[in-house]
């Protein structure tokens, strides 16, 4: 029960974040094109201090042991990953301001993978004003992938790099 609630809050530490750090984000259901950019800096990822053991797990992709059942996550390759997405159905659902938006859409995506036993990131891109929620993968063959959870797109964020318009400031992983 302990890393259960280790997980709900990261994810609710997240949410916060994100609520904290300006207005909602603006996006919608349009197609996202893919941007590639130059990296000008190196990409700052935060650490937290967690209980070393399940910290350990999360880490190796070992199983972590709650009270009620064992959850074994693996980090996919891209070909599983590419079949989890296409399989998905978040990508359909609709965008609603102020109800249903990109942090709802990346928590369910990462709820369902986490559900099918692939170990999935919540990302925050960070703008000067507001922030954007995405996921991501470390994929086995491909490395870190970040996907636009609302079009089921593969995206290349970099920090100093433009995404829908604006230039992102930082990246925050949860895993």
């Amino acid at each position: 029960m302990r890393n259960k609630t280790i997980k709900w809050a990261l994810l609710l530490l997240s949410i916060l974040l994100f609520t904290l750090w300006g207005a909602a984000c603006a996006c919608d259901n349009s197609p996202v094109e893919e941007t590639v950019c130059m990296v000008t800096e190196p990409l700052a990822v935060p650490t937290l201090s967690v209980d070393e053991t399940c910290a350990a797990a999360a880490i190796s992709g070992e199983s972590i042991d709650s009270d009620s059942q064992a959850l074994t996550l693996k980090n996919p390759t891209f070909q599983e990953l590419k079949d989890f997405i296409l399989k998905d159905p978040t990508s359909r659902n609709e965008f609603v301001l102020d109800q249903y938006e990109c942090r709802h859409f990346a928590a369910e995506v990462n709820n369902n993978a986490e559900a099918a036993g692939l170990k999935c990131a919540f990302v925050l891109l960070c703008y000067e004003r507001g922030q954007h929620a995405v996921i991501a993968f470390d994929t086995t063959d491909r490395g870190l992938v970040y996907i636009e959870p609302q079009s089921d797109a593969v995206i290349h964020p970099e920090v100093g790099g433009m995404y829908q318009e604006k230039e992102i400031k930082e990246i925050l992983i949860a895993w």
